[in-house]
């Protein structure tokens, strides 16, 4: 509840000094309701009896809506304005579960009230409640098989869109470092795992990690250190969707005052020349439109044929011709040092030096003679 409330705070920060970041405003929302989430699960597991039924009514939202709130977070990454408005049907659910359980709570009796709340939520006997508490049962057991398939329906959807990104990314820039989702995918598949053992949880109830603290220790460390790590990770992630759009227009503005090139040449082997003649692999953060510019032609073809007839993406593409001429210099210039090497072969840092050597040859640099 802390680490959640701690990251409101900083991202609303950020979003005060910085300005207006659609992503950073989804994972803001994101960390609230998580926060009101944790809150629900406090107030539970230290029996403030008297504060349960709004806080029930809260954890009841917020816990089907926490999931459908990531998976907006990542959608508000990897994909249009258009398209975001349409993913917030996801909170449905959450909205409807919340009204009913805190419409139940206000029309209960406070003996009804008592009973649910001290006996059949601790028991999670909800088959032997009677009148509203047998409502209130069936209520909570639909919202935890709707918990179970919300939560494999957004880590799967949610790997989708950050592998969709990525192909995006790669067939535009040939530097993608900073640009591409590597972190979040990585970031994904432990969540799955967590995920997996939340809807365990879920199912087993609250209440059998309220008898000790190291029943609590695991999974509140567990989330605690993932829901850190994530906030960690958007403050340090600038580039999402909303760059690569702006990009592109501009890049597509700039494409409309060409002239038309005509040759009968195949688009490929044109791409292959006018890249290897001037070198246009040695530019740093050159961009798919840039050989499209050279060309005369539209990007989406000069994207197209990099991967439907040369067979890989565009990143991969230059940066493969990059490591080759790399590899020359070093063979060359045995004296020259491996930041001037990154430099003159075009990447613009060593880091997306050295992961491409590695990805291209199997080796390090200093390894390539051996």
């Amino acid at each position: 509840m802390f680490v959640c409330g701690f990251w409101v705070v900083m991202i609303a920060l950020n979003l005060y000094f910085e300005g207006r970041n659609k992503a950073r405003m989804m994972l803001m929302l994101f960390m609230a309701v998580a926060t009101l989430l944790y809150a629900g699960h406090c107030v539970f597991l230290n029996r403030f009896y008297s504060n349960m039924p709004l806080f029930d009514s809260l954890y009841a939202f917020s816990n089907l809506a926490v999931y459908p709130m990531f998976y907006l977070y990542i959608d508000s990454m990897t994909s249009s304005e258009s398209h975001l408005r349409r993913t917030w049907w996801y909170l449905v659910p959450a909205v409807v579960i919340g009204i009913i359980v805190s419409t139940i709570y206000t029309i209960m009796s406070p003996h009804d009230i008592d009973t649910f709340v001290r006996i059949t939520s601790y028991n999670e006997d909800y088959g032997s409640g009677t009148g509203l508490c047998r409502v209130m049962g069936i209520v909570r057991i639909a919202a935890k098989i709707i918990f179970a398939i919300e939560v494999v329906t957004v880590l799967v959807a949610g790997s989708r869109k950050i592998s969709a990104y990525n192909k995006s990314i790669e067939a535009y820039y040939a530097d993608t470092e900073g640009k591409r989702l590597v972190v979040y995918q990585w970031y994904m598949y432990i969540f799955t795992a967590c995920a997996v053992a939340s809807i365990i949880f879920n199912f087993l109830g609250r209440h059998r990690f309220g008898d000790s603290p190291w029943t609590i220790a695991i999974p509140s460390l567990t989330f605690s250190s993932l829901l850190y790590i994530l906030g960690f990770m958007s403050l340090r992630q600038t580039f999402t969707i909303e760059n690569f759009v702006q990009e592109e227009a501009e890049d597509a503005s700039i494409s409309e005052n060409l002239p038309d090139c005509e040759t009968e040449n195949s688009l490929a082997r044109r791409i292959e020349e006018v890249v290897t003649q001037q070198q246009l692999f040695l530019r740093h953060n050159v961009k798919v439109s840039d050989i499209a510019a050279e060309l005369c032609t539209n990007r989406l073809y000069v994207s197209t044929a990099i991967n439907d007839e040369i067979g890989v993406s565009f990143s991969d593409y230059i940066n493969k011709k990059r490591i080759d001429y790399a590899i020359q210099l070093m063979r060359t210039n045995p004296q020259m040092k491996m930041c001037e090497i990154a430099v003159r072969s075009g990447f613009s840092s060593d880091k997306s030096f050295y992961r491409n050597f590695k990805s291209f040859t199997g080796k390090s640099p200093k390894k390539i003679d051996e």
